[in-house]
């Protein structure tokens, strides 16, 4: 063999050598970079799946945060619904509505001025309402009407046990009568209104709530004087002076009560007394017709139930109302009803206390008509039939 072909023999293996290193080297490289795209692809997917991990807890908040603002918004939602059914009263525009029916009652006792009260007309006839306390004294009365038109009045009638007096305008006059509502209606809480002429103050208005109603109160009108009177609404509506007379307003615009009293103000504020209007209507309607309104009278004294009191009668509740005292031939005696019978209900009415059996009889019952009381006596429950008297003035 030449030395040429053993030198190109060399050559060729020196070449075909590095040719094989650099292949190796190539596959290395190449087998890295297999492993780099798997790497990477192993890298990618699991970004991947944190990126939909990612987004279905986006997706969940986004869900949860719509149903919460759903949930906030049907609560404004009801919310406004509440507040669109809580009752308010539009005291300007009620105001403005009743004036008209609103009047001044001056009196005067033997020639000198008594007193400035208040009253309201009953229907267009004249008729005008008030307390039977304001004009008691009167040898004069007069009407100022809601325009200042002045006219003399008479006293048709009245009942000093419901306090109610019933006038008529001597001058035909364009008067308001002003609507008399369903007391029993009324509950309390119930947003009112009241309008009068306290301290010659004329047309004042106050407003607040009924705190109660079939109240029984000892009221008293002059110099210690005092009587007890039933049916009244109590309220938190300020009267004084000179509101006596004067109407109670529902929402509505009706009247429920007439103004009578209000607790002394050494001794409390914020309470006053305003006679039913069921019972204002009833006692007027007979003076209207009548001249008169005969009081139903039962014959008894009667008080709550106390607590100690329903213990020691073995009983398990207040409700009812004691007899303490029957008077002699009178319409309770007459029914055989006794001292110490608890009255539990009248004509199947449940009674809880005095003032729900006065109440009712004030505005249920007359003269010579009859009433199922139901008593508890010595434990046993009885049912007594009363023809009820009239009550004398």
């Amino acid at each position: 063999m030449s030395k040429w072909a053993i030198g190109v023999l060399a050559f060729l293996v020196v070449v075909i050598g590095a040719l094989g290193a650099h292949s190796f080297n190539l596959n290395k490289e190449l087998i890295a970079l297999t492993e780099l795209q798997k790497e990477t692809s192993r890298q990618i997917m699991s970004l991947q799946g944190s990126i939909n991990t990612l987004g279905e807890a986006i997706a969940s908040q986004i869900e949860q945060t719509a149903s919460q603002i759903t949930g906030v918004e049907s609560r404004i939602n009801a919310l406004s619904t509440e507040v669109a059914g809580i009752p308010t009263i539009d005291v300007k525009g009620l105001y403005e509505e009743v004036k008209p029916g609103i009047v001044e009652v001056v009196t005067e006792a033997n020639g000198t001025k008594e007193s400035t009260s208040s009253g309201f007309v009953f229907d267009p006839q004249g008729y005008i309402i008030t307390a039977y306390h304001v004009v008691e004294k009167a040898t004069k009365v007069e009407v100022v009407i809601y325009d200042g038109t002045i006219s003399e009045a008479s006293i048709v009638g009245y009942s000093p046990y419901s306090d109610v007096a019933v006038l008529r305008l001597h001058r035909p006059l364009d008067v308001y009568g002003l609507t008399l509502g369903d007391s029993n209606a009324v509950a309390v809480g119930d947003l009112v209104m009241a309008i009068g002429h306290p301290f010659d103050l004329p047309g004042t208005v106050t407003s607040g709530i009924v705190s109660q109603k079939d109240r029984y109160a000892e009221i008293e009108y002059d110099r210690g004087k005092t009587r007890w009177v039933a049916n009244l609404i109590q309220c938190d509506a300020a009267v004084n002076f000179g509101n006596s007379g004067g109407p109670l307003i529902n929402t509505k615009g009706e009247v429920i009560g007439l103004a009578v009293a209000r607790i002394d103000p050494k001794e409390g504020e914020g309470i006053y007394y305003f006679v039913s209007s069921n019972k204002v209507k009833r006692v007027a309607l007979s003076i209207i017709d009548r001249g008169f309104f005969n009081y139903p009278w039962l014959g008894v004294e009667i008080t709550d139930l106390t607590p100690r009191e329903a213990r020691a009668r073995k009983l398990d509740t207040t409700n009812g109302t004691l007899v303490t005292e029957v008077l002699a031939e009178s319409p309770a005696a007459l029914a055989e009803i006794k001292v110490d019978d608890i009255i539990v209900a009248i004509d199947g009415i449940a009674v809880s206390e005095t003032a729900n059996l006065t109440s009712y009889l004030g505005e249920n019952k007359s003269p010579n008509e009859s009433a199922m009381l139901t008593v508890i006596r010595d434990g046993e429950r009885l049912e007594l039939t009363v023809k009820l008297g009239k009550r004398a003035s």
